[in-house]
Formats: C-alpha cells, structure tokens, sequence
C-alpha cells in the first residue's frame, strides 16, 4: 500500500470529514450545475462499488469465521466426550460396574 494511503487510513475521523469538505467544494471550482450532477454521480458509482465489494469480503470472512468455529466447536466436544468415556472406564475400574452414589 502506497504510504500515503497509510496517511489517510490513519486519520482521525474529524479530520477525514473536514478533508472531505475541503475537497468537494475545492472540486466544485466553475463547474455548472449539471456537470457538479454528473461528476457527483460518478464518483456514487465508485463509492457504491467499493461498499458492495466491501459488504461481500466481510461476508465472506464472516461466513469463514463461522465454519471455522463450528469446527472448533465440534472439535471440542470430540474431546470432551473422550474425556467423559475415559473419566466413566476409570470409575468402573476403580468402583466397579457403577460408580458409588453421592448422598445428599
């Protein structure tokens, strides 16, 4: 990434808004009212581009990230059954068939 993309990735927010504004009036300049209209409309295009293609990467991490856990999850379970059929063969080793009753 070019380092002055780094810059502008790094700005506060306040001071990105006020760089927008600078910008959009300083682009106005003698431009008349149709083409203020066209160059605006372009540049909604570009916008609405880059914020679909945005939507549909996070999307798509999302939906990784999910799949991801789920395994993690199933993984995890995995182990704690072992866990649970090794804790329930010891008991029967140790007590026999069943476990001794815990009194209330």
């Amino acid at each position: 990434m070019p380092p002055f993309l780094q810059s502008f990735f790094s700005l506060p927010p306040q001071l990105m808004t006020a760089l927008g504004t600078v910008l959009g009036f300083a682009v106005l300049g003698d431009l008349d009212g149709d083409q203020q209209n066209a160059l605006g409309n372009f540049l909604m295009l570009i916008a609405q581009i880059m914020e679909t293609n945005a939507a549909q990467l996070q999307l798509l991490e999302d939906q990784q990230s999910a799949r991801q856990n789920a395994r993690q999850q199933t993984q995890l379970q995995q182990q704690l059954d072992e866990i649970r059929r090794q804790l329930s063969r010891l008991e029967q080793d140790v007590y026999g068939q069943s476990p001794p009753q815990n009194p209330e």
